[in-house]
């Protein structure tokens, strides 16, 4: 039994020191990135884009084991959604809705979410 609960500590210590994971299927956005970390030269992001929902996106998060540091309700309405949340050394920005390029930089479709990893 005790070896059992040192074991889940271990785990959740592990899940929690574990670098920030990227959505499964999301593409890397390189000029948004840039564009992202320009104003915090200290504190980098990583953007990310996914064609799936804002919903299916947070959920991914908080089955992570990241903390919402912002309700979900703020802000959100039919037309923009947001959520942040925070891990032990990142911060995690959902928006939608957001652009969708193909591989020659063309957009696509406007209704993807987008995944802002700072670390």
């Amino acid at each position: 039994m005790f070896t059992a609960a040192r074991f889940v500590i271990a785990a959740v210590t592990a899940l929690t020191l574990a670098a920030v994971p990227i959505y499964p299927g999301a593409t890397y956005d390189a000029a948004a990135s840039k564009e992202a970390s320009a104003g915090h030269p200290n504190y980098p992001y990583k953007v990310y884009v996914t064609p799936d929902s804002y919903e299916k996106v947070v959920a991914f998060y908080r089955s992570k084991g990241a903390q919402q540091s912002m309700p979900v309700s703020v802000g959100n309405t039919e037309h923009q959604k947001m959520a942040m949340f925070s891990t032990s050394d990142s911060t995690i920005a959902i928006n939608w809705p957001a652009d969708i390029k193909d591989k020659s930089g063309k957009v696509v479709a406007r209704t993807g979410t987008r995944i802002a990893i700072g670390s």
